[in-house]
């Protein structure tokens, strides 16, 4: 027989049934968002509203939401500490051009339905 490569601490037949498992940290609900967290969303939802722009509003909401995400990422995590990577300038970036295709597209398109 083979022996088993899960570690003892996390292999679930060794679990009594007084123990639980222990969440990962992010289920943590008082560690709060980091600006590097806020500008990966930031560009994520600039770019999918770019990638949706002619989804009738869709590409609109999702470059609000990367407005708003990059915004927040601009922000400093602690006092006198400035977030400067630039990546949350990115994902503002990539929710305007995202907003403004989406505008372009709903104009010529809402006078041929």
């Amino acid at each position: 027989m083979t022996t088993s490569t899960i570690p003892p601490h996390e292999n679930p037949h060794n679990l009594h049934e007084t123990e639980a498992p222990t969440p990962p940290v992010r289920w943590n609900r008082h560690t709060p968002i980091s600006s590097s967290e806020y500008s990966d969303m930031s560009m994520m939802f600039g770019a999918l509203s770019i990638l949706t722009f002619w989804m009738f509003g869709l590409g609109i909401l999702l470059g609000a939401a990367a407005l708003g995400a990059g915004l927040s990422a601009r922000r400093p995590d602690t006092a006198g500490h400035n977030s400067g990577d630039g990546h949350g300038a990115i994902g503002i970036l990539t929710g305007t051009a995202g907003i403004t295709f989406g505008i372009v597209f709903l104009t010529a398109a809402v006078p041929h339905l």
